[in-house]
């Protein structure tokens, strides 16, 4: 009995010892999982705001394309983004394609990346194109 006890007062540290050695690849994971899952979730917003833009844009309300790209500024995380529309003036250009081009730069959250030399910066793209109705 006086030797369960003594082991485990000597067991003590290990614990403490195999979480610091787990620690650093559950932050990896975890920061990784991060940036992965927030670049991801701007990509998918570009790229479905420049759905709605080219939509709006097709129809002839271009109006309305700039501001639910506008809108879009509030639900980005970290990211910025630049916008560029090209579409046909005039009516007689129905089945001309309306485009609808976002191009962002989502800067990371946690220093995993910028680590793993890959950059603090990653582009995001999204085009869109409809034909003029």
């Amino acid at each position: 009995m006086n030797s369960l006890k003594t082991r485990a007062i000597e067991d003590r540290g290990v614990a403490a010892v195999e979480f610091a050695l787990v620690l650093p690849i559950l932050l990896v994971l975890v920061f990784g999982i991060i940036d992965f899952g927030l670049y991801y979730y701007n990509d998918l917003l570009l790229t479905q705001t420049a759905r709605d833009a080219a939509r709006y844009v097709s129809v002839g309300d271009v109006a309305e394309a700039n501001d639910v790209i506008d809108n879009l500024t509030a639900s980005l995380v970290s990211t910025t983004f630049t916008r560029s529309i090209t579409y046909p003036a005039g009516v007689e250009d129905q089945g001309a394609e309306a485009t609808v081009a976002l191009t962002g730069t989502y800067k990371t959250l946690t220093p995993l990346p910028q680590l793993a030399g890959l950059g603090e910066t990653f582009a995001i793209n999204a085009t869109a194109k409809m034909r003029r109705e």
